[in-house]
């Protein structure tokens, strides 16, 4: 028996996703607002009347970024909100003497009166910094050990009820693994990028200082100062992450489950690698790759234990997915959920444009959708004279030939069955 790969011709599915990818990220004007947040932060904790000053050591404790936007795979969160989650680490030597609680008690106090949050949260790893459409989760990293890998260390599990404890951490170890194995991506693509960053990018973060805000945000490129927030990964291996994250956030948005973390879809995304048939090949092999890795653990009665790979003591999901039975659900419910994308770019590779339409609405939401229709009629408009593109929510209703570049290329292909194997090989641990 022989198969088709149906992503030989994928560039209308491509163009969808590529203005959907620009809707769920941070634009220019947006980095810039969070990147002087970061630099707030800094100058907060340092103030004379906060009580972690004394141990911010200039030139040795740094504040940084990580996570997504030290990836560059921030997304918007939830369906009906524009919310951005970021982080931050501050570096301090802990005293000896301090429980496991002392710091986050100490960084919650400090953090009072920051310029423009709404709210002061005290989670279990961090104290969340609530902003208008953001939130920044500030972590403190213990580098007292000062352990042979560059800026490893400790963060704290400080829970409301049960043992506080320490966990091995070098968020900016593994940020450097992953810049580094994604790169900078393909020209061709960080091009296409550009192109639907300038048409579908949309400016969510409000100032909190008018004044100096908006003067940072203006004279970006004079300041003379390093950056505080890495720079933007336009390589398709990101993009597609975002993507996943998007879809992710809203099937699990109304499921008891706790969603797995961010940090392991990261590390699959690194692991799967640059897949040359284009972005919706790329989308299918980091969804189909993840769930077949699923299926083998729950078969195998083990659990996916991902590392650090510039620090193995970091484990990445070390709280999940759960012990026991409720493990073997969280795995089954992600593998689900990841089959069911899977399934839907297959079968979106070789579809009209109205299923294409109806189909992002279901993976990325009606708000999602609705904007990326706005986009792709605007683009439509300035190819031809002809009557602009119409869409229901939901419908997948669209008046229009297509959407690629060269619109003459594009036709409905015959559906066919696709075998996995020609992306995503074997398994995958």
């Amino acid at each position: 028996m022989s198969y088709q790969n149906p992503f030989q011709q994928t560039d209308a599915l491509d163009e969808v996703l590529l203005d959907v990818a620009a809707l769920i990220e941070l634009s220019p004007r947006d980095r810039r607002i969070a990147e002087n947040r970061y630099r707030l932060l800094k100058r907060h904790l340092e103030r004379d009347k906060s009580p972690l000053a004394p141990y911010l050591i200039d030139g040795v404790s740094l504040i940084y970024a990580q996570g997504s936007i030290a990836t560059s795979t921030t997304i918007v969160s939830g369906t009906e909100d524009d919310r951005f989650d970021i982080d931050a680490i501050v570096e301090i030597d802990v005293p000896m003497e301090w429980d496991n609680c002392r710091a986050l008690d100490l960084l919650e106090e400090a953090l009072q009166g920051f310029p423009g949050a709404d709210a002061i949260v005290r989670c279990t790893r961090c104290v969340q910094l609530q902003f208008p459409f953001m939130h920044m989760d500030v972590t403190i990293l213990d580098r007292r050990a000062r352990v042979a890998i560059p800026r490893a260390g400790q963060i704290f599990h400080s829970p409301d009820e049960g043992d506080a404890y320490r966990v091995d951490s070098n968020p900016w170890g593994f940020t450097a693994w992953f810049r580094s194995t994604v790169g900078i991506g393909q020209v061709a693509f960080a091009e296409s990028l550009g192109r639907h960053r300038a048409a579908a990018a949309r400016d969510r973060l409000q100032f909190i200082d008018e004044q100096e805000e908006h003067l940072v945000v203006m004279r970006a490129d004079q300041l003379d100062l390093p950056p505080m927030i890495p720079s933007a990964i336009d390589a398709q291996e990101a993009v597609s992450l975002k993507l996943l994250k998007r879809y992710l956030n809203l099937r699990y948005e109304n499921l008891t489950l706790n969603r797995p973390p961010s940090i392991y879809f990261t590390k699959r995304a690194g692991d799967v690698g640059y897949i040359s048939q284009g972005l919706s090949a790329q989308l299918f092999a980091l969804a189909h790759s993840t769930a077949k890795i699923m299926r083998a653990h729950i078969s195998a009665a083990t659990r996916p234990e991902e590392q650090n790979p510039f620090y193995p003591a970091d484990r990445i999901n070390d709280r999940w997915p759960r012990a026991g039975r409720d493990g073997i659900s969280d795995m089954r419910t992600l593998a689900e959920q990841l089959e069911y994308l899977a399934e839907r770019i297959e079968a979106m590779a070789i579809a009209p444009l109205a299923d294409i339409a109806k189909a992002i609405d279901d993976l990325f939401g009606e708000r999602i959708g609705r904007d990326q229709r706005a986009v792709l009629s605007e683009r439509y408009d300035r190819r031809s004279n002809v009557a602009p593109i119409l869409s229901a929510t939901r419908s997948g209703a669209i008046q229009a030939p297509a959407i690629v570049v060269s619109p003459e290329r594009y036709h409905e292909v015959p559906r066919h069955n696709f075998h996995p194997c020609l992306l995503c090989g074997g398994d995958d641990e």
